[in-house]
């Protein structure tokens, strides 16, 4: 079962999706954009989507299905960065994405007080979350998956994903757009925050032990020796996929990647 609901405050309007069992406790209020506040979940995934992406993620509905054949007492929330998918902010900013994630975290924590509280992200998901953790200097999460996380997201915006003429006119100042099903508008202080902020320079291994990671040896927009060598330098635990691209569109190989997160979960 699946429902859409916003969380809302003076200056933003998170758009969210929750994922959970038709058997869970309570009935889901009815009301448009309104959180089923009823089920009490023993467990909550957060679930951090990708550069370009929102919230009807297809590895998260993949994650969810496989989770709740086994557990009704799970829920798995999905929300949308800023300037993604139906978010109405214009552009984005690495504050409000910080914003974003803490605003859902505490809704997760105050609303359904789930014994466990677990993380996944994909690729700029998972930089804003290794963000979120160094910014904050704490993990309120139990265990985090991370796949393809782009550790180098501005590499990846500025030599994979951004052509060469878009990039002379963020240099004159101008912004530009890239995407797919929506566009999202990039300004030249958002490369800035980028390049300022390299998370390569932070120390995890205090959550070295709570965070798993699953990589492809053929990822096209992250370079995956860039990421064993964040693992090692953190002590944090990577899997290695041969030839399995960045978005894992082989079947097969997204298979692996819930199999492993399901396992280190303790699903």
């Amino acid at each position: 079962m699946e429902k859409y609901f916003n969380l809302s405050g003076a200056d933003f309007d998170i758009r969210c999706k929750i994922y959970f069992s038709p058997s869970a406790q309570g009935i889901p209020q009815e009301e448009d954009g309104m959180p089923p506040v009823s089920p009490s979940f023993s467990r909550v995934i957060v679930f951090c989507h990708g550069f370009a992406g929102h919230k009807d993620n297809r590895a998260a509905q993949l994650l969810s299905e496989k989770i709740l054949e086994r557990h009704s007492d799970t829920a798995l929330v999905i929300f949308n960065w800023p300037a993604h998918g139906d978010d109405p902010h214009e552009y984005i900013v690495l504050k409000d994405c910080d914003k974003y994630l803490d605003t859902v975290v505490k809704f997760v924590q105050d609303t359904y007080h789930p014994e466990i509280l677990d993380a996944c992200a994909t690729s700029f998901g998972a930089y804003l979350l290794l963000k979120y953790l160094a910014d904050h200097g704490c993990s309120p999460f139990r265990r985090i998956c991370l796949r393809c996380p782009a550790i180098v997201m501005h590499y990846v915006l500025t030599e994979v994903i951004l052509p060469p003429e878009d990039l002379k006119t963020l240099s004159e100042g101008g912004h530009v757009f890239s995407g797919f099903d929506r566009l999202v508008e990039i300004t030249p202080s958002f490369v800035e925050e980028l390049k300022n902020e390299d998370i390569r320079k932070h120390d995890f291994s205090q959550f070295a032990d709570r965070i798993r990671i699953v990589q492809g040896t053929k990822d096209e927009l992250v370079p995956y020796r860039e990421v064993v060598k964040f693992a090692d330098r953190n002590g944090i635990s990577c899997r290695l996929v041969e030839d399995a691209d960045h978005r894992f569109l082989d079947p097969r190989k997204m298979d692996v990647v819930i199999e492993t997160f399901m396992d280190f979960l303790g699903l």
